[in-house]
């Protein structure tokens, strides 16, 4: 059972750590791509740096 959880842990981390940094690379932001390939946090600062990036681009057009 605890197998099972460390594994959806690991899924739940590597999807949102390479959603942002996809993300972070397009924008040429290299400082949040090293910061959250450096630091797992269970996706908290990548799923916040994803909500604010796309908060920015719906009030910008």
């Amino acid at each position: 059972m605890i197998l099972i959880a460390i594994i959806i842990l690991i899924i739940w981390e590597l999807y949102w750590t390479v959603m942002a940094c996809w993300m972070a690379s397009k924008r040429n932001e290299f400082k949040w791509f090293v910061f959250m390939l450096v630091f797992n946090l269970l996706g908290i600062p990548e799923i916040y740096y994803i909500y604010s990036r796309d908060i920015n681009n719906g009030k910008a057009k």
